[in-house]
């Protein structure tokens, strides 16, 4: 009997983090996202990335990123202030809501990872349409 393993896409997202501030970034899949997903999640974590540095966001198993977006349509990201985040990161909802100001939010589909080689920097260069 024989058996073969499917072939296995990019395993990591990287987000970059060329800001001159510390940053916080929660991740959001899902099949079906929409306009009013764009908002902070409740008892999500977030994930800090320093300044200057970058951070790995691993694909949901080992078959990679495209067998993922053949689940999800896309991907989001929002980008919060570390500092910001911390003070608030244990209060209600609606306060973190309130008094954490979403920095930047990425949306991102299969298309958008293989145009950007698997990568998001933030701040978004000039090029970025998503």
């Amino acid at each position: 009997m024989l058996s073969a393993c499917p072939k296995q896409s990019e395993e990591y997202i990287t987000l970059v983090n060329n800001s001159k501030q510390d940053i916080v970034f929660q991740e959001y899949r899902k099949r079906n996202i929409t306009s009013v997903d764009t908002l902070f999640l409740c008892r999500v974590g977030a994930v800090e990335i320093p300044k200057g540095s970058s951070s790995l966001v691993h694909s949901v198993d080992d078959t990679g990123w495209k067998a993922d977006f053949n689940i999800i349509l896309c991907l989001q990201f929002l980008i919060m202030d570390s500092e910001t985040y911390s003070q608030y990161m244990y209060e209600p909802c609606d306060t973190i809501r309130k008094y954490v100001p979403i920095l930047h939010h990425y949306r991102v589909s299969l298309a958008d990872m293989e145009q950007a080689n698997w990568t998001i920097v933030y701040p978004p260069e000039e090029k970025e349409s998503f």
